[in-house]
């Protein structure tokens, strides 16, 4: 419970609270004095919470019966449920944290890797608004000289003061480049990466999803046509997160509409994917002219081929059923999507950090160009307060009740 009356109503549940942020052993009544649990209790006073508000939290029995109960008897004693993550926006709006640390509450929940886990803990810990926070300061020092040269104009600028500020600004954009670095391939690691295996029926494609799955995930038939819908698999390879999609099998002329319905919806996932495996049997290879922009070609049931396989450059030869090959399949497909298996992310970002960083370095190289090309300083410095402004957003934006809605609408409730 977090708010100005939690302790109040805390109390009435659970007798005297211990001070703040020791454990009490107690007993929590209900209203009409019933024992709804044993369990333990711990105040938090407002400012030294998650909130920055005065909060309770009570430690109780699993059963969600109990739970419930507690929850309903504290909401007749005057407290409501909270909304999904009024607690983090609250801790927010109170500077507890700044947005993006916030954010990375919401990517620590729904992590689904140990890099994603860690990057959404360093986020948490506030190692990406460090980075901003440092380009931000610097901004900061550079728009002071620059506005107070346009506020006393009768003073002559040194021209090694305009030299300093030129060479701060390229290091500020060498910053924010990299920084867009970073933010890019933590982007890749949030969202995950999506292969759709793709190739003519009965080219052994379900097969292999499921021995790269390491569990039967898709039915698999020597009848032709067996996957008439998409079946998917989230593997963590590598660190990350890839979803592999096994797909209808493609040919001229579908026996049915149903099978017809299956191959428009492989297109589809074709066309939503970082990269496409085409898969034919190596003892029956099939046409296929369905374009592919991205794709690895391999052939597969190489265990039953008669003679050894003639190697070509860029064909992956693989038995889905025993295995074989399939490891360094994997490799290569990894190596493909660009996942460094050796590498940390140093933080999670969201599109809409990469879309205000990449606002800041665009106005940022405007101002560049606008002091080598002496246009006058009040362009510089409206150019520079723009940089300053896309920066800002991705910690603290200025004007933002819609975004900060949609934002934490994406918490669970109690975040």
């Amino acid at each position: 419970m977090s708010g100005d009356h939690s302790k109040q109503i805390a109390e009435a549940m659970c007798g005297s609270l211990a001070e703040s942020w020791k454990f009490k052993k107690c007993k929590i009544r209900s209203s009409e004095g019933q024992v709804l649990d044993s369990g333990m209790v711990v105040f938090f006073e407002s400012p030294n919470s998650y909130t920055g508000e005065d909060v309770v939290e009570f430690h109780c029995h699993g059963n969600p019966a109990i739970v419930n109960l507690i929850l309903e008897d504290a909401v007749n004693r005057g407290a409501r449920v909270a909304e999904p993550g009024e607690f983090t926006k609250t801790a927010f709006l109170n500077d507890k944290i700044d947005l993006a640390q916030a954010e990375s509450v919401a990517d620590l929940i729904n992590a689904q890797s140990k890099s994603a886990i860690i990057a959404a803990g360093s986020s948490l810990s506030g190692e990406f608004s460090s980075k901003v926070d440092s380009i931000v300061e610097g901004l900061i020092k550079t728009r002071v000289v620059v506005e107070a040269h346009i506020d006393f104009p009768e003073e002559d600028i040194d021209s090694l003061l305009l030299e300093k500020i030129s060479k701060d600004l390229l290091v500020f954009s060498n910053d924010i480049k990299s920084l867009l670095v970073d933010a890019n391939n933590s982007m890749k690691l949030r969202e995950g990466y999506r292969v759709a295996i793709v190739g003519p029926p009965n080219a052994g494609k379900s097969t292999l999803i499921n021995t790269i799955a390491k569990e039967s995930v898709a039915i698999t038939s020597n009848i032709p046509g067996t996957t008439r819908d998409l079946v998917r698999a989230e593997v963590d390879l590598g660190g990350v997160i890839v979803e592999f999609v096994d797909t209808a099998g493609m040919r001229q002329n579908p026996e049915n509409v149903i099978e017809e319905e299956g191959m428009l919806r492989s297109r589809e996932a074709i066309e939503g994917s970082n990269l496409c495996l085409l898969i034919q049997d190596i003892t029956e290879v099939q046409p296929f002219d369905i374009e592919l922009e991205n794709k690895m070609t391999v052939m597969n049931k190489c265990d039953l081929a008669v003679d050894e396989p003639k190697e070509q450059q860029g064909v992956f030869y693989v038995s889905s059923l025993t295995g074989q090959g399939v490891g360094s399949l994997v490799k290569e497909v990894l190596l493909r999507l660009g996942v460094d298996e050796g590498s940390e992310t140093p933080f999670l970002a969201r599109k809409r950090h990469k879309v205000s960083i990449e606002n800041s370095l665009h106005f940022l190289n405007v101002s560049i160009k606008d002091l080598e090309e002496k246009t006058g300083l009040e362009l510089v410095a409206e150019s520079l307060r723009l940089a300053h402004e896309g920066l800002g957003e991705v910690l603290r934006p200025m004007s933002s009740d819609d975004l900060l809605g949609e934002i934490f609408s994406e918490f669970c409730i109690g975040k």
